[in-house]
């Protein structure tokens, strides 16, 4: 799969990277993209030394019907701190 577009969460909290992620699959559905990077980043500058976002991240995929599968990224495209998308056809 070629990648067709890319989100990057770097310095959003929990609720801006939601919305930001919300916005960026719809956008993806609506211009017919099927596979994706989202950067969530490693957590390495959290508060609580852990990776937050890539958490919540987990879960809200899951949630959208129109998401296939994801996982995490290859090394030279950021390795656990991004994950590729595969988002399910529209035509």
């Amino acid at each position: 799969y070629r990648l067709e577009g890319e989100l990057d969460l770097h310095g959003l909290n929990r609720d801006k990277a939601r919305h930001a992620v919300s916005g960026f699959l719809a956008y993806c559905h609506d211009m017919d993209r099927h596979c994706v990077r989202i950067i969530h980043g490693k957590g390495n500058g959290s508060p609580n030394s852990g990776p937050v976002i890539k958490r919540q991240l987990d879960g809200w995929l899951r949630k959208y019907r129109d998401v296939l599968a994801f996982c995490s990224a290859r090394p030279e495209d950021g390795g656990t701190g991004a994950i590729y998308v595969l988002l399910r056809r529209t035509r």
